[in-house]
């Protein structure tokens, strides 16, 4: 049975990374501009159930003129846990906080898909629902006019909109590069 849980499991993570990757570099006539950003992060750090690496591969997209001038820039991205934990994968908008120098700050706010389980298990967080919000904070440094160095956080949960309710936060690095 373990044979099979974990042949099941290995199945949807390549199946959530290879659509994470189309998704992220397929090219959208509509939204040119782009900024890519790939990083390591520390999963699961409020509990420590599901610990160990994550990787994160986003792409936050200039705003196009038909998105509201207050919604932020939309983004797309997935998080894939080194460890084959919790996979996630999401989307929302990112807004600028602040540009002072060579540092920034920002928040994300969305929606993401997750591969845990609903349900509390042994040795396993349950997040209630398959679709929860998710959130983050991250401030940076511009390396140049093109590259900046991000140290992020991200939290998923169902806000109490679902039983349960455990959540999952990651705390991180991230490279991030402008294309125009």
């Amino acid at each position: 049975m373990f044979n099979i849980l974990f042949r099941e499991t290995k199945m949807i993570t390549k199946k959530i990374f290879k659509i994470a990757l189309i998704t992220l570099f397929l090219p959208l006539s509509f939204l040119q501009g782009a900024e890519y950003r790939i990083g390591l992060s520390m999963h699961d750090v409020e509990r420590r159930v599901e610990g160990g690496p994550a990787l994160s591969i986003e792409k936050v997209f200039d705003r196009p003129e038909w998105w509201h001038r207050f919604a932020g820039n939309p983004h797309i991205g997935t998080q894939l846990s080194l460890a084959n934990h919790t996979h996630l994968f999401y989307a929302g908008s990112t807004w600028n906080l602040f540009n002072k120098n060579r540092f920034s700050g920002e928040l994300a706010f969305g929606a993401a898909i997750h591969t845990g389980n609903n349900e509390i298990k042994d040795g396993e967080l349950g997040y209630g629902c398959k679709v929860n919000f998710r959130e983050l904070i991250a401030f940076g440094y511009d390396i140049n006019d093109t590259q900046k160095i991000q140290l992020s956080a991200q939290h998923m949960s169902n806000g109490s909109l679902c039983d349960p309710n455990q959540g999952l936060t990651s705390v991180g690095l991230r490279f991030a590069w402008k294309l125009n």
